[in-house]
């Protein structure tokens, strides 16, 4: 049954009408896309590396100015910490 169904397919008419593959283009064409897409993926990652960086560069100076500001206040007298004074 198999068999008939496949001498059903027209394959001389689907081979007519696809185009042939020409390897000589393909080859290169592969090749440059692979490292089209290496490039591609590169910068994709060091935008989403950097914009974290970023974000922890911010959250950092936060925690750096937070602890400064501890330091100062701790060497202040407990009157003047109590009033806000700094």
């Amino acid at each position: 049954m198999a068999v008939r169904l496949l001498e059903r397919v027209p394959i001389d008419r689907i081979e007519q009408q696809a185009k042939p593959v020409d390897l000589g283009r393909l080859l290169p064409v592969l090749l440059v896309g692979f490292f089209y897409l290496i490039g591609f993926v590169a910068r994709k990652a060091i935008i989403v590396v950097g914009v974290g960086l970023g974000w922890m560069g911010v959250g950092l100076g936060w925690m750096v100015a937070a602890t400064r500001t501890g330091w100062q206040d701790a060497g202040l007298p407990v009157e003047e910490r109590r009033r806000g004074v700094a």
